[in-house]
């Protein structure tokens, strides 16, 4: 009831273009929004609940999948961008043209909205929303694919002339460009990203795993570099979890039917299917 309140108090200060910043005040009445917008650090989960507490309703509650579908065409009009020269899709954090990595979940979200959208998959929102989810999972391979560890970092900064550079250049082993990888794998069956996906684990097996476990690296950019003695639980619990997922043929995770993943990669029933389950065994 008491996350219900916060939603809720949302849902009534919804900004016009449907991007909230990631600061809520409330010490003086009314509450205020304040701060950047961010769809990587501080605001990624926001966005991301946005959609996935409305698949697990059944999509039943509408007043969620209707802020996500604003902020989405916010996103669309104000926050994607592209590279130069090769137009990699980026979306901008503020005013900079930086990307998280957290970021990269964006693609698979993208993706699972456009594929439940209620106007239908072949709707422009839908394939609009479609289109960028795919370009940002590109890019976001990209921050891999082209660094000497085939290992992407922290934070890119997107240059003209130069498409982009590692700003903050470490890898502590995070999962988001894999989750997409597997959430658009999931619904187009297109097997590049398997193959993308391939690329990434193999990289980090090579340049992180150290006897036991796997450590942080310091430097993407330097295949000689130093590594940390540091394993985050979400490497284990989402990273290898998606890239697990990726490459099972036979599993029984169904993104479109049954089952809602939270951020932290747990894969939970869509709540008629329990209540049907409760059912039947009563």
């Amino acid at each position: 009831e008491k996350a219900d309140v916060v939603f809720n108090t949302l849902y009534k200060m919804r900004p016009a273009n449907g991007l909230y910043p990631i600061m809520l005040s409330n010490q003086r009445k009314p509450a205020r929004l304040s701060g950047k917008v961010a769809f990587g650090a501080m605001g990624d989960s926001f966005y991301e609940y946005m959609l996935k507490l409305w698949l697990q309703s059944g999509k039943q509650e509408d007043m969620y999948r209707e802020m996500y579908d604003e902020s989405m065409d916010g996103l669309a009009k104000e926050l994607v961008a592209k590279s130069k020269p090769s137009g990699l899709t980026y979306i901008k954090e503020g005013r900079s043209n930086n990307q998280d990595h957290l970021a990269c979940f964006m693609g698979g979200l993208l993706a699972l909205g456009a594929y439940t959208d209620p106007l239908g998959l072949d709707s422009e929102r839908a394939q609009r929303d479609l289109r960028i989810g795919k370009a940002l999972t590109y890019t976001c391979y990209q921050t891999y694919a082209r660094t000497a560890t085939g290992i992407g970092p922290e934070i890119v900064s997107f240059t003209d002339g130069y498409d982009f550079s590692a700003k903050s250049k470490y890898y502590i082993l995070r999962p988001e460009t894999v989750e997409s990888l597997f959430i658009l794998h999931s619904l187009t069956g297109d097997p590049v990203y398997r193959e993308w996906g391939w690329e990434i684990f193999l990289a980090i097996k090579h340049y992180c795993e150290k006897g036991v476990a796997f450590a942080t690296i310091h430097d993407v950019t330097d295949g000689s570099g130093p590594t940390e003695d540091k394993m985050e639980s979400f490497f284990l619990a989402e990273t290898l979890k998606y890239l697990y997922l990726l490459f099972d043929p036979d599993t029984d995770v169904d993104i479109l039917n049954k089952h809602v993943f939270n951020t932290e990669a747990h894969p939970m029933k869509m709540l008629h299917l329990i209540k049907k389950k409760l059912v039947e065994y009563i």
